[in-house]
């Protein structure tokens, strides 16, 4: 077996079956790769939706992505292992790409399309602005989203996995840096697709903003000096210019005028999302550090 694809799935089973079919379409023989479905504490029908795609289940009791997609590697049979999320779908030469590119190095991340409605609304083109830039994480930062990214059994083993002391999100960025550190530096695959659906609530936006709110005070103090400092404790984006926008890495001028004030409202919204989050996780006795 070539691969193995590790899908952690909390109340996916709406969205698992579009995933499924895209796997079941690729490329690459299906008797080449296995599908590892982790159901994550979930409440719904994930596990059944997933054994009836093909997929094999295990269950992971504890909500945590960390530790969600680490019990999907310990049940992989493969030795390398590709993760991608419970809402994405894959292109059909996703997986034989991201496999090919392991040649380069034991760590592959590839690029993330956001799926956008045929009129997409404004919380869906703020997302566009700035989600998802694989390739300059990877290039520039050396990190990039699990929701598409591949590793080489060795070289997971070695860093000991996904860190579960992340109670939100950020064990990807967490593992790519730990990785690089290690000798397993990152590369990007270009041709390797996945797309994932663009924002579609207000809600689930503050909610994104608190979590990384949350992660990023977990990098500062887990890996000081690899990752930005406490980015989103200054007070100025929320009242000052276009300071927002520039924290998200979009430029202003390159947007209309009536877009700009609109983006710039939900550049606000969000970054205050992640102070709360930043703050809540400096006074929580649940943050490891």
């Amino acid at each position: 077996m070539k691969a193995s694809v590790v899908i952690p799935a909390h109340n996916a089973a709406d969205a698992l079956p579009s995933l499924l079919r895209s796997l079941e379409a690729q490329t690459l023989g299906r008797d080449a790769f296995e599908v590892v479905v982790v159901d994550n504490a979930s409440t719904d029908t994930t596990a059944a939706v997933a054994a009836s795609g093909g997929a094999r289940v295990v269950s992971e009791p504890r909500p945590s992505r960390a530790r969600a997609r680490n019990a999907g590697v310990g049940a992989a049979l493969a030795d390398r292992i590709a993760f991608v999320d419970a809402d994405c779908e894959a292109d059909p030469g996703w997986l034989e790409a991201l496999l090919r590119c392991l040649d380069r190095s034991p760590v592959v991340a590839g690029p993330v399309r956001l799926r956008l409605r045929a009129t997409p609304s404004a919380l869906e083109r703020f997302d566009v602005l700035w989600r998802f830039h694989q390739r300059e994480h990877v290039e520039r930062d050396g990190w990039a989203a699990s929701a598409n990214l591949v590793v080489t059994r060795p070289a997971f083993d070695a860093v000991g996995g996904f860190d579960p002391a992340y109670h939100q999100i950020g064990e990807d960025v967490d593992l790519c840096l730990r990785a690089g550190a290690a000798g397993y530096p990152i590369a990007f695959c270009a041709d390797a697709w996945i797309s994932h659906p663009a924002e579609g609530s207000l809600a689930a936006m503050l909610r994104r903003g608190y979590r990384q709110g949350w992660s990023m005070v977990q990098h500062h103090h887990r890996l000081p000096g690899r990752i930005g400092g406490l980015l989103d404790r200054h007070p100025g984006p929320l009242v000052r210019g276009d300071w927002a926008l520039r924290r998200f890495g979009i430029d202003p001028d390159a947007l209309p005028a009536d877009e700009r004030r609109r983006m710039m409202l939900l550049a606000r919204a969000e970054y205050a999302a992640r102070m709360v989050g930043a703050a809540h996780a400096e006074l929580s006795p649940r943050r490891a550090r």
